[in-house]
């Protein structure tokens, strides 16, 4: 019976290998991770987008790893089932007439959750199909807003999970190039305003490995407070992660604060507009 109340949860971002196709290399990369956090007593792990199948960018990889994809998720269940963390990993899912870049969350041996991307790259538009509707992550006490690389660049997509309810939102991504350093400094600039501008905690991870053009991911991840503050953070080249006790009553006393809880005087639909300019003769 979940202890209603009990307000604290632990979370850990993952910066996990992955290299396209290489399914059982990626499965056995996520599996020793679970492993290591089930000690941690660890209740939640995110890990990053498209880290069960590495990153996909044509139609001929994404026919390959479909062909495979029932044997992959049931293995992923019988992982879920081993381990006692609830943890959400990135996977081609079919949707409609073509397939989606999910994010899937497993628990007790089952999908509880799918996130289909509804914000894509360029090339990504070439091979997958948009999302087109956006649904919370219950788990326990906490209420989880998913996001996928490119997504994180879309502050309203956070500020609508924000509304429904949302005092997690957690960023996956498979983003390449730059160094440690550079991609932490990045993340951290757009991700800390995110965590402030929503009271809201963030958890976010990078992939590690390598592009399908043989590209560098780097490891990057990080937990940061609804006051903006990073409170765990792992960075490098080989596989990591970090790990965080987080406590949803920081949320609470935010919103008691009416100089504080900034969502609730905010509003996508205000009907404003710009001066009139006059020019000077």
């Amino acid at each position: 019976m979940m202890d209603i109340t009990k307000s604290t949860m632990r979370i850990a971002a993952v910066s996990s290998w992955m290299e396209t196709l290489a399914i059982e290399q990626n499965l056995r990369c996520i599996e020793s991770f679970l492993s290591e956090l089930e000690k941690q007593e660890v209740e939640y792990a995110l890990f990053p987008e498209l880290s069960v199948s590495g990153y996909i960018n044509t139609t001929d990889d994404l026919a390959s790893f479909l062909s495979v994809a029932d044997d992959t998720i049931l293995k992923l269940k019988q992982l879920s089932k081993q381990y006692s963390i609830t943890f959400s990993v990135g996977i081609p899912m079919l949707i409609d007439k073509g397939a989606a870049i999910a994010q899937l969350t497993f628990k007790d041996g089952n999908i509880i959750h799918q996130h289909n991307k509804t914000h894509l790259s360029v090339h990504e538009k070439e091979v997958f199909e948009l999302g087109k509707e956006l649904e919370l992550l219950s788990l326990n006490h906490s209420k989880i807003g998913m996001h996928l690389c490119l997504e994180s660049h879309y502050p309203e997509l956070s500020l609508q999970y924000q509304c429904q309810g949302a005092n997690l939102l957690a960023f996956a991504f498979a983003s390449p190039r730059e160094t440690p350093e550079e991609k932490m400094e990045r993340f951290q600039m757009m991700l800390k305003c995110r965590a402030y501008d929503n009271a809201c905690f963030v958890m976010a991870c990078n992939a590690t490995g390598t592009t399908p053009t043989k590209k560098n991911y780097a490891g990057v991840s990080m937990i940061i407070s609804p006051r903006g503050k990073v409170i765990a953070q792992y960075k490098g080249m080989a596989p990591g992660y970090c790990m965080a006790e987080i406590d949803f009553y920081d949320i609470r006393k935010i919103k008691d604060s009416l100089m504080s809880d900034f969502p609730s005087c905010r509003t996508t639909t205000l009907n404003l507009s710009f001066k009139e300019k006059i020019d000077e003769e």
